[in-house]
């Protein structure tokens, strides 16, 4: 048999496809999309790409006159594979199914089998909890049909066009959505469990390659559901047997499943020159049978034997060596160093989760580059990230004498001139562009100087922002006198202000809502210790609105978010808070606190209360509510004011202030936004 036709919709399709070419056999090939066709080698197969119905089929085997026919495709493709079977008949071509391996035992107390989608779905609807989904995007529909309340459902497809319009046609799309190329970790699928707080998995009996048994112990490790969709019965070879009936050397049991005498190295390869690579990172170069990297890498490393190939994210890269076994060195090109703000943590995660060798080989960052470039020390350098990330970047270079940031292009610069300009923050810049490069262009000068000025073509940016002005404080907040003031616009003094921020136990990456802020006093204080997270400033009083927004001018970074409106309905399309403070609630502070509850059931909240009704409204709430960690006080404060040459003590009014945590999942004690339990 020296020709042979595969229809390949598995991994183990595609493995045979090469074992055969590699044998001297004539393979064609029939893959259902784009992205199948990619991963296959272009050498030594015949490439079929696109659906094909009965009647395609007839016409391609017509045409190619295989010796045999393998159906490879998926176990639940199974009119697909009546298809090929009954084409086979008539064309009177001897055929053989190849079977995907079963997959392992899994633990019975949570899990639950059915025969088709439908049984999945309407045993679903009578669960409780969000419903995580892995059954690809053709059955979608039938499931989501039989669920009475969609927004428990997350559906996880392959990044594929076709894929996401059938996703957006049904109506799931934002954060119902993940477009993503398996099979999956069992750390990552974990991940996707938590984010998406799902309770039940709905899953196809797949297979070990299918990712199924890392699919259910991640589920098991959360307690939740499992639906099984069984798979339907069938009769076939296993590869290695298949071999044997076509007349091939078996493979090695480790060309299917065993990476371990597989090397991946994570190198980074420096700025832009092979000049600055290591002697270890070209000694790796040159070891390496394929190269992995973005396409600005493909120049600096033109020079070493090995094929490169244009792809840098994880998923694309195990596809590809999962179906071609031959390279034992690999080497994936990063740029600077694997240890800074590199993709090497990532790739490491799921390359050793997939079995394989990891080595990483360190580079030269564009941090020590440029700071030689310029002539400073670069251990004294705040180092953070504004590419492809949020960092908040005039709030690190408002607490920072030096800050150096990655930037996403530099194209983003003219909008930072001009909020470091609105807050009156003429700092020093140095900018870096193409370091490494024959395009490499360093220039120097104040935000005032450099803000009139056109930016040189480049492609990359770094820079270092000097503030001699930062604010050094770690403790305390800013005084009632540094607030812009309007009439009949509340603000809370300075000293509750310092007991609220006390009470409510800030990370910097912490999500808070300030409610009823008024005039943003306590808001400011906030972004003096939440640099790195948000702060969303809730207000509905236009004249509140103006000098909220002028101080926050003065005194804020990008974490403040000014959201004008009336709680609750203001707070429902915000992302999930970590903690709040409630400063007003206009009479609507029972179903404030019920949204915060459902929005985040571990929330850490902090309230004041001044008059005696709200006082009792709230010991009221926290009777009723699930909460926990409940602490109340009561501050009486009196300022010193001159009368003639005395000071008189004049009391303010008394306050009380009320701090509990939802009575949910225990917070971690990492501060992890109750993701982990303590």
């Amino acid at each position: 048999m020296k020709r042979i036709a595969v229809f390949a919709g598995t991994s183990e399709g595609r493995i045979l496809a090469e074992h055969l070419a590699k044998q001297n056999r004539e393979v064609y090939i029939s893959v259902a999309t784009d992205y199948g066709a990619k991963i296959l080698p272009q050498e030594g197969l015949h490439i079929q790409c696109g659906r094909m119905d009965r009647q395609k089929m007839h016409m391609w085997l017509g045409e190619i006159r295989p010796d045999v026919v393998v159906d490879a495709t998926h176990p639940f493709a199974v009119e697909v594979s009546e298809n090929i079977r009954q084409v086979c008949d008539e064309l009177g071509m001897p055929m053989h199914r190849l079977l995907r391996d079963l997959s392992e035992q899994t633990d019975e107390t949570n899990c639950f089998e059915v025969d088709s989608v439908t049984e999945a779905a309407q045993l679903a609807q009578q669960l409780c909890g969000n419903i995580f989904l892995t059954i690809g995007s053709k059955q979608l529909r039938e499931f989501t049909g039989q669920i009475s309340d969609f927004s428990r459902i997350y559906a996880r497809v392959l990044s594929t066009r076709e894929s996401v319009e059938v996703c957006a046609q049904i109506g799931l799309q934002g954060k119902q959505l993940i477009c993503m190329q398996g099979p999956f970790s069992e750390e990552l699928n974990l991940a996707m469990y938590q984010s998406t707080d799902a309770r039940i998995l709905v899953t196809k009996e797949s297979g070990s390659r299918g990712g199924f048994s890392e699919k259910v112990a991640a589920a098991a490790k959360l307690g939740m559901k499992v639906i099984i969709i069984r798979r339907p019965d069938e009769t076939g070879a296993s590869l290695q047997s298949l071999c044997h009936k076509l007349g091939v050397p078996e493979m090695d049991a480790g060309a299917s499943s065993d990476n371990r005498t597989r090397t991946v190295y994570l190198i980074g390869i420096g700025m832009g020159s092979q000049l600055k690579m290591t002697i270890e990172a070209h000694r790796a170069l040159e070891q390496a049978q394929v190269i992995f990297g973005a396409g600005r890498m493909r120049k600096t490393v033109s020079g070493f034997s090995a094929l490169f190939i244009e792809e840098y994210r994880a998923d694309h890269i195990l596809d590809y060596l999962e179906e071609n076994r031959s390279p034992r060195k690999i080497a994936v090109a990063l740029s600077g160093d694997v240890g800074f703000y590199s993709a090497a943590a990532s790739l490491q995660e799921k390359l050793e989760a997939a079995g394989y060798e990891v080595v990483r080989i360190c580079g030269i960052s564009s941090v020590v580059e440029f700071a030689a470039k310029v002539n400073l020390p670069w251990q004294e350098l705040h180092l953070v990230s504004n590419h492809g990330r949020e960092c908040h970047l005039l709030a690190q270079i408002k607490t920072h004498f030096r800050t150096f940031a990655l930037l996403s292009d530099g194209t983003e610069l003219p909008d930072i001139y001009q909020e470091l300009l609105d807050r009156r923050m003429d700092v020093k810049i140095y900018l870096g562009f193409d370091l490494g490069y024959e395009s490499q262009q360093i220039v120097i000068g104040t935000v005032s100087e450099l803000a009139g000025q056109k930016l040189p073509k480049h492609d990359l940016c770094v820079a270092i922002f000097e503030n001699p002005d930062y604010d050094r404080t770690v403790t305390g907040n800013l005084s009632d006198a540094s607030f812009a003031r309007a009439e009949r616009v509340p603000m809370t003094k300075e000293e509750v202000r310092s007991i609220v921020l006390s009470k409510l136990r800030l990370q910097t990456d912490a999500i808070v809502y300030d409610i009823g802020a008024g005039t943003g006093a306590v808001t400011m204080d906030l972004a003096k210790y939440v640099t790195t997270g948000k702060i969303y400033a809730i207000e509905k009083k236009p004249q509140a609105l103006e000098v909220l927004r002028q101080n926050a001018r003065t005194h804020a970074g990008e974490q403040v978010r000014i959201v004008e409106g009336t709680a609750p309905e203001a707070l429902e399309d915000l992302e999930s808070p970590t903690h709040a403070f409630i400063g007003g609630s206009s009479g609507h502070l029972k179903e404030i606190v019920q949204l915060l509850l459902e929005k985040n059931p571990h929330i850490r909240i902090v309230a004041d209360a001044i008059t005696l009704e709200t006082v009792a409204e709230c010991n009221a709430l926290l009777k009723e509510l699930p909460v926990r960690d409940i602490d109340i006080c009561s501050l009486q404060v009196s300022k010193a004011k001159a009368v003639g040459d005395y000071a008189l003590m004049t009391a303010q009014n008394p306050i009380y202030i009320f701090t509990f945590t939802g009575a949910g999942h225990e917070i971690s004690e990492t501060g992890d936004r109750g993701t982990k339990k303590r």
